[in-house]
């Protein structure tokens, strides 16, 4: 496919959701991961085979196919997720993860699920791989024999989704120094910018009125850099 249409949002248009998620995609998110610093962090209750996952938000981009666009995913309460039985003679190293399911692209479920992916007891474990449209939260280090997780047994692995930044650019070449000169006590020229020729390009007076002939400050665009006058 190549221009998508109709356009996003357009009142009577029919828009599918991968539409609708390249959309975000395009204009907000740049990398999947979080939302916020504290969103989905995965903590140890002590005692028992499980973790915890906190509520928050996810960025997940979907990697099923290219053109998938960004899922948003919720988690509205902590939830517990089970690491399985430990291996009686080798530690491994488990990957917690929140994953989307999306039938219109492979399997027969619609989804969000936090899992673990249980790695492969050695030696000298490996961490699994990411699964598909999913995120990775943290590794869970399972010792050999282990009948608890505890808070030192994992590594928190979450990134913080980028956000799309707009890039901002002068219209001008060439950078021209300025200066601002602010004069109290007088009639006139209470404020004059003047660039490094000595030229006046813009000012007000005592009582807020343009000076004369100078332009309207709202229709210029000035870089100013920091130097000694």
């Amino acid at each position: 496919m190549a221009l998508r249409t109709p356009p996003s949002w357009l009142q009577n248009g029919s828009h599918t959701a991968e539409n609708d998620r390249l959309t975000t995609t395009g204009s907000l998110w740049g990398a999947s991961g979080v939302v916020r610093s504290a969103d989905l962090a995965v903590t140890a209750p002590g005692g028992t085979m499980t973790v915890s996952v906190a509520s928050g938000w996810a960025a997940i981009l979907g990697t099923y196919q290219t053109n998938m666009g960004t899922y948003m995913a919720y988690n509205d309460a902590a939830t517990t997720a089970t690491i399985t039985t430990a291996d009686p003679s080798n530690p491994r190293i488990d990957l917690v993860c929140i994953t989307v399911n999306d039938a219109a692209y492979t399997g027969s479920l619609n989804s969000v699920a936090i899992n673990v992916v249980k790695g492969t007891a050695a030696g000298s474990p490996t961490v699994p791989s990411t699964p598909t449209n999913s995120i990775a939260l943290a590794q869970v280090a399972v010792a050999a024999g282990a009948t608890s997780i505890t808070s030192g047994n994992i590594t928190d692995v979450r990134v913080r989704a980028q956000i799309i930044e707009p890039t901002i650019s002068s219209a001008a070449t060439t950078a021209v120094p300025l200066r601002i000169v602010l004069n109290s006590g007088q009639t006139a020229n209470a404020m004059q910018i003047i660039n490094s020729s000595g030229t006046v390009l813009n000012g007000f007076d005592s009582s807020g009125n343009l000076l004369a002939g100078a332009v309207n400050v709202a229709s210029l665009e000035y870089e100013f850099v920091m130097g000694a006058y």
